[in-house]
């Protein structure tokens, strides 16, 4: 839900921007089936384990290690995109604080706190999450797990880490750059005008 908001956030900056909604049609994402496969892996741990399937438990971390490998394989299918640069960064952050930690993305405690989500902290206390776990001293990488909270009136409160926020931001980058298209100088153009006209003279 959260990827959700910050796309519409981002159209409607575009919008602002005198951008235009149907430009958004241009971007040619390869390989979506890789993208909407890793999202189901995530989503579907979530909803299983929250019932406890043991098989779901059990593979639980390889489940999640390899939807961030997915991923990674689908940004690099589309690289010369703009902003798939910071988005592959912001996937191989969260990856590398996931592999380090068990599987398992690290939270911090006092943020779900800030963040007003007290049912998460009790789930998390009690060791039963199957993505998430709490920070502790043995914690790897704890400046890259998810310490940063996106508190109320913030539409979908949650805790984000920094390889979320580049995330966030390569989506807002890859939208914006569809959306609003920079006017060509007229000196540009010209030469440009210039250059189709002597390689039709060749």
């Amino acid at each position: 839900m959260l990827y959700l908001y910050i796309i519409i956030i981002s159209i409607i900056i575009g919008l602002l921007r005198n951008g235009k909604l149907s430009s958004l049609s241009q971007i040619s994402l390869k390989r979506i089936e890789l993208i909407v496969l890793a999202f189901l892996i995530q989503a579907g741990l979530i909803f299983l384990g929250s019932r406890k399937i043991g098989f779901v438990l059990n593979y639980s971390s390889y489940a999640l290690a390899f939807s961030y490998v997915v991923l990674l394989i689908a940004v690099w299918y589309n690289e010369k995109l703009k902003g798939m640069k910071i988005i592959a960064l912001g996937i191989a952050f969260n990856f590398m604080v996931i592999v380090a930690n068990g599987g398992r993305m690290p939270i911090l405690l006092g943020s779900l706190y800030k963040a007003g989500l007290n049912d998460i902290a009790l789930i998390l206390k009690e060791g039963s999450h199957v993505t998430n776990t709490l920070i502790t001293e043995k914690t790897l990488f704890k400046f890259l797990a998810d310490v940063i909270p996106l508190s109320p009136p913030f539409p979908d409160p949650s805790v984000i880490s920094a390889g979320d926020f580049l995330l966030f931001y390569g989506v807002f980058s890859l939208i914006q750059n569809a959306m609003v298209k920079k006017e060509q100088n007229p000196k540009d153009r010209s030469q440009n005008s210039e250059d189709k006209e002597l390689n039709l003279e060749t």
